[in-house]
């Protein structure tokens, strides 16, 4: 019998979090995030070390990166250097106590929601006005749990949703994929990264249907069907997860 989920943040440092925000400590690592669709973010030293500034500058003229500002690519690059000083069995058991937290916050979230749901309407009171409100948050909580179900504990999960910044920038300024994988690659190693082969895993992460854009977008969607409250159509792109 598969043990018991377990929420990390109250069992090591007491925190109740929402579903939309997370912390976490890990010796001198801290994650954070205050967005219920993307992974948190791992810091070691929010100190930016000229170590850091020395590669960004070498990843800067190795890969011919244009730049019209002096620190344009070490400020999207800084608050990824807490991940990749990680080892690839540290990322992923992080991720793993991420997930695990998440869902069971998630799952009581839900739980609760219909408990409220059910002594707001019943055959003594109908009050449909509080109900519809609470019914549109639980299917975001549905869909988000769904999509945080899906993701295996691989060892880059942390680092796609940080890394997307910079992906996006990269391409915006021009770079075909190609050359954005490789650049990415170029980065990975000049920074020791215990990893391979991340720039082509992101633009598979992109392709997932569980990928935060995609999620808020199908939110997004469903919130301006003009006839349909958001939970009923929210509903609707629930298998497409």
């Amino acid at each position: 019998m598969p043990r018991k989920k377990r929420n990390w943040e109250i069992e090591n440092l007491g925190v109740h979090n929402t579903p939309e925000q997370f912390y976490f400590t890990f010796g001198k690592v801290s994650l954070f995030s205050n967005n219920l669709f993307k992974t948190p973010s791992v810091t070691v030293n929010r100190v930016l070390q000229g170590d850091t500034v020395d590669k960004v500058h070498k990843w800067e003229i190795d890969n011919k990166i244009k730049k019209t500002k002096m620190l344009e690519w070490v400020d999207l690059i800084h608050p990824l250097t807490g991940l990749f000083g990680l080892s690839k069995e540290n990322r992923k058991q992080l991720f793993s106590d991420y997930k695990e937290t998440q869902i069971t916050k998630l799952k009581k979230a839900i739980q609760a929601i219909e408990k409220a749901e059910k002594n707001l309407y019943n055959d003594e009171v109908r009050l449909v006005h509080l109900v519809e409100p609470l019914s549109n948050q639980k299917l975001v909580y549905q869909v988000v749990l769904k999509a945080i179900q899906k993701r295996q504990t691989g060892e880059h999960q942390l680092l796609y949703d940080q890394l997307m910044p910079l992906v996006e920038k990269l391409t915006r300024s021009g770079e075909s994929e190609y050359r954005v994988k490789q650049v990415i690659d170029n980065l990975m190693l000049i920074f020791n990264y215990d990893g391979e082969s991340v720039g082509q895993s992101i633009f598979k992460y992109q392709k997932k249907p569980y990928f935060p854009k995609r999620i808020m977008d199908m939110i997004n969607k469903a919130g301006k069907q003009p006839f349909q409250p958001l939970h009923e159509a929210l509903k609707k792109h629930l298998n497409s997860i």
